[in-house]
């Protein structure tokens, strides 16, 4: 690896641990750093779902021109991916995931014209997804369904027991 690229990656880590650091975010499982671009991709992959989706809307509340896209995937999971960039221009992309019924939503199987059977998330705060689809999302509607779950998670770990 040339000196040029060591200087930058020395100065994106530094930046990034000064953004940590000033904001008292929480610390992401995966760190993935981009010399080249520039750029840093982060995932949250501990904790509970909504503890991950928090730790996400944490972090993009400290970023600018930040946007949101949740996919409703296999095994009834929640992605979720984000971007911004922080004052000193680096680029960061987030990741986390969770259970659709970890978050509080509910799922709805609907017969299709073509004989197949269409998978659907409702999640507190959020238009339905349909499943393999990725939609936008706003901040406001991300922080309902984290301040949702939040609420119904204690309610089901109490009837789960």
């Amino acid at each position: 690896m040339p000196a040029n690229e060591n200087r930058s990656l020395d100065r994106i880590l530094r930046t990034v641990r000064g953004h940590i650091r000033t904001y008292n975010l929480p610390r992401p499982d995966r760190l993935v750093i981009s010399t080249r671009s520039r750029s840093v991709h982060a995932e949250f992959a501990s904790g509970t779902a909504v503890d991950r989706f928090a730790a996400v809307l944490l972090w993009t509340a400290t970023l600018h021109g930040t946007e949101f896209g949740l996919t409703y995937g296999a095994r009834d999971e929640i992605r979720l991916a984000a971007t911004g960039r922080t004052g000193a221009g680096i680029g960061i992309g987030l990741a986390c995931s969770g259970s659709v019924f970890e978050l509080g939503g509910t799922v709805e199987e609907h017969d299709g014209f073509n004989g197949w059977t269409h998978r659907f998330a409702t999640l507190p705060g959020l238009p339905t997804l349909a499943e393999a689809r990725t939609d936008l999302a706003s901040f406001d509607e991300l922080a309902t369904l984290v301040a949702s779950a939040r609420s119904v998670t204690p309610v089901a770990a109490e009837v789960a027991a």
